[in-house]
């Protein structure tokens, strides 16, 4: 099962995900690894390390820019994901509400959500 908190990382998930399996076959892996649940584990250590360290920041940059039609840069985006993606609990804070402000006020509101809600937030792993 395939755990998202928006379009865009869900998205980034599964092309990510797919795109690993795809280089694993293209690379023929199964011949270098006798042990097929050696060869998932080791494709779904790689993608978790992927994800975490560089597409969920893309993920939340995305989210920003193109669902909240905000101007965040990357490293900005870094410290949102705490607010856009889930919690360990399995939980989000969803604020589609940013985008019924004026464009001038939207950035300085996300920046506001991420300090009321981020603080006691843990983002999921994966």
């Amino acid at each position: 099962m395939l755990l998202y908190s928006h379009i865009w990382e869900g998205l980034l998930k599964l092309v990510s995900l797919i795109g690993l399996v795809l280089l694993a076959v293209f690379l023929k892996l199964d011949q270098h690894i006798p042990s097929v649940p050696l060869m998932i584990g080791i494709v779904g250590v790689i993608w978790a390390i992927v994800y975490r360290q560089w597409l969920s920041i893309l993920s939340s940059w995305l989210y920003a820019h193109l669902s909240l039609r905000t101007n965040v840069s990357f490293h900005e985006a870094k410290t949102l994901r705490k607010l856009f993606q889930l919690d360990v609990s399995g939980k989000w804070v969803p604020v589609r509400d940013i985008k019924k402000l004026p464009d001038n006020e939207r950035h300085d509101a996300v920046l506001q959500a991420l300090e009321r809600f981020g603080a006691g937030r843990k983002a999921m792993l994966l």
